[in-house]
């Protein structure tokens, strides 16, 4: 046995190639010298876009490994191994059906020989160290998926079928439904069948705390070495692992079919299709926040290796359960909507009978029909009978708020976890809430405990995270800035003058500095249609909309939407006659997109955080030069920063690793 099973390094170019019996019997020796030197690594290492989060261990001992395998040392603290650029991860490997054939109308579920597929998941080989790889409660297809991958992985590392898949307690509906029909193609076993004192290595995936594998977490405790993998890069781990991943990525399967590639593990299309499950359902299908770059490799490694769309357009987006439309329904008469700086935070409680999984779904669909930007949802229900409690999960959701992090929320007041715009916790109402002080108080005195908490949370949401809102003058374009027509110009001219500036509208102001109109190259177009360019624009200029300095943004973008206009004027006088109107700023269509930040660059041009290229008075100083890691914020040229940015020292051999 190696001191660890999983180490990583960076690849050879050639190692992926690698045979598989080659890489079987590949000697262990190199990765305990690989594991030493990230022993006596640096305690906290972080990259500068936070995509590796470093922790490891201080001791700087080198285990000693006895005859029987065992190590002198007790279990060392977890830690994070360090990876900025490597993508090779010397690793647990494996795969079960990987040389299962089947013939033409053959049953799958046919008694077979003794190497079958269906016999090896039955039980261990004989003599080889005993795995088990764990997946949080409740199993989504995110902590399935990699929890396969990774005993497959340890499998194929070790040469021997000794690592299978344990369901602490139970699965949301549409895992329930897809396990029903596939259990038998993957290494997963009933927790029954599990002798909790003959393990040597045990995993946890997609989680971090013991509470979140319900009561095998004393399994943590008779297994020699440990491992924790994860993409929640807030979450605290109590667990005292041998090996603690934590990655910045949008879904743990992704960590896991990287694993499997880079190994080069063959894998069936059923493991292919239930990896490209767990990234689809904890990336939103690539479209949430969280996801990045390496989400979408992954998910094109699996379909690669022959992922099944049909299955995938099945399980990706499941119809509702009986018990999931009634909670909605119950939900949606109990919402509690509060509305600060135009951001709407609800809360709703649901009691239930008895435990319903599937409650996630639940919340994103009420947040989406109350039309809410926050949501908490808790859902209550009695558990126990001979000394019954109250159990209560709170799941939040968001809209891309940009400051709201649910997350940080309910890790601080609920000891919860989870991402920026989706997080849970939970807690028992018989149980003191240590985290938070306001909580417990609540909780112990409030004549409505559990709707007093969400109070509670929504206040400080509302009070902490949501931002001020921002008016037109904010992000107006000011008029000194604006280049305008005149009223006694012709449409051609009005043509031309748009194509030089690169404009599709732009507004006509009198000598007087009064606003008559606006005139766009739809009225351009139509005059050339009608032959009617020699006439002055006056004829064609409308102004159909205008709005004050202090008019809210989504106003703004609302008159821009449903109006069709592509600029609005930023009247300061537009309580006076329209006939005296004059222009302080302008609203356009790109301005709103930078308030949405959608882009990179976009961010990278804020006004208020004194942005790179942002709008500048003349007596404003000389813009200031920019620092941008290529690494990070991809090159210069394409972010439009050339002139005015200076590269890190040593970034460019960085990127050449990376690329590497």
């Amino acid at each position: 046995m190696i001191a660890t099973d999983i180490a990583r390094t960076r690849a050879p170019p050639g190692a992926v190639a690698r045979s598989a019996a080659g890489h079987h019997r590949r000697a262990t020796a190199p990765l305990r010298s690989i594991i030493a030197v990230h022993r006596r690594a640096a305690v906290i290492n972080r990259s500068f876009n936070g995509r590796v989060f470093c922790q490891a261990s201080t001791s700087g001992r080198d285990d000693v490994e006895g005859a029987d395998g065992s190590s002198s040392s007790s279990r060392r603290r977890s830690r994070i191994v360090p990876r900025v650029h490597a993508r090779r991860i010397e690793a647990m490997s494996g795969s079960h059906d990987e040389d299962e054939l089947h013939l033409e109308g053959e049953d799958d579920d046919a008694p077979g020989p003794v190497n079958s597929s269906r016999s090896i998941m039955g039980s261990a080989d004989p003599g080889a160290p005993l795995g088990v790889v764990l997946t949080h409660v409740s199993a989504d297809f995110d902590t399935l998926s990699s929890a396969v991958g990774l005993a497959k992985l340890r499998n194929a590392r070790l040469g021997a079928n000794c690592t299978f898949v344990v369901l602490p307690r139970g699965a949301s509906p549409g895992v329930s439904h897809y396990l029903a029909l596939h259990k038998n193609k993957f290494p997963i076993k009933e927790k029954r069948v599990v002798e909790a004192g003959s393990l040597a290595w045990a995993a946890v995936v997609d989680a971090q705390r013991r509470d979140r594998i319900g009561d095998c977490d004393k399994w943590l405790d008779a297994a020699k070495e440990v491992v924790v993998l994860d993409h929640h890069l807030l979450a605290t781990s109590d667990i005292d692992a041998t090996e603690l991943i934590v990655e910045d990525v949008g879904a743990t399967a992704t960590i896991v079919a990287e694993m499997l590639e880079n190994e080069n593990v063959p894998i069936t299309e059923e493991d292919a299709t239930l990896l490209a499950l767990g990234i689809h359902t904890d990336t939103g299908s690539l479209t949430f926040e969280a996801t990045t770059p390496r989400d979408a490799d992954a998910l094109a490694y699996c379909l690669r290796m022959g992922a099944s769309q049909k299955v995938l357009a099945e399980y990706v987006n499941p119809s509702l359960t009986a018990e999931q439309r009634e909670v909605i329904a119950r939900g949606m008469t109990d919402v509690k909507k509060t509305t600060v700086e135009g951001i709407t935070v609800s809360r709703v409680h649901v009691e239930c009978e008895e435990y319903s999984p599937g409650m996630a779904t639940c919340a994103k669909e009420v947040l989406d029909l109350t039309d809410s930007d926050v949501l908490f949802m808790a859902v209550s229900y009695v558990h126990g009978k001979k000394n019954p409690y109250r159990h209560v999960s709170v799941i939040g959701r968001a809209k891309p708020v940009k400051t709201v992090d649910l997350g940080a929320v309910l890790k601080a007041h609920l000891n919860g976890g989870g991402h920026p715009k989706a997080a849970s916790a939970a807690f028992r109402m018989d149980q003191e809430i240590v985290s938070s002080a306001t909580l417990e108080t609540l909780r112990v005195r409030g004549d409505n405990p559990v709707e007093g908490i969400l109070d509670e949370l929504v206040r400080r949401v509302c009070a902490e995270q949501v931002p001020p809102e921002r008016k037109a003058r904010d992000v107006m374009r000011r008029s000194r800035h604006v280049v305008a027509a005149r009223p006694d110009m012709t449409m051609a001219e009005v043509g031309e003058f748009l194509d030089v500036h690169d404009h599709r509208a732009c507004p006509v102001i009198s000598g007087e500095g009064i606003l008559v109109g606006v005139v766009s190259v739809t009225e351009v177009d139509v005059a050339t249609i009608k032959g009617q360019l020699d006439r002055p624009v006056s004829g064609y200029m409308k102004l159909r909309s205008a709005v004050t300095p202090n008019t809210p943004v989504s106003e703004c973008e609302r008159i821009l939407v449903e109006q069709g206009e592509g600029c609005i004027p930023v009247v300061a006088n537009y309580d006076e006659p329209r006939r005296q109107w004059r222009m302080e700023g302008l609203v356009t269509r790109a301005t709103i997109l930078k308030t949405h930040e959608y882009y990179r660059r976009n961010r990278l041009r804020s006004r208020k955080g004194g942005g790179l290229l942002a709008e500048r008075d003349e007596g404003d100083k000389a813009a200031p030069k920019v620092t941008v890691n290529p690494e990070v914020f991809f090159d210069s040229e394409m972010l439009g920063l050339a002139e005015n940015t200076k590269t890190v020292p040593g970034a460019d051999d960085a990127a050449a690793d990376a690329g590497a």
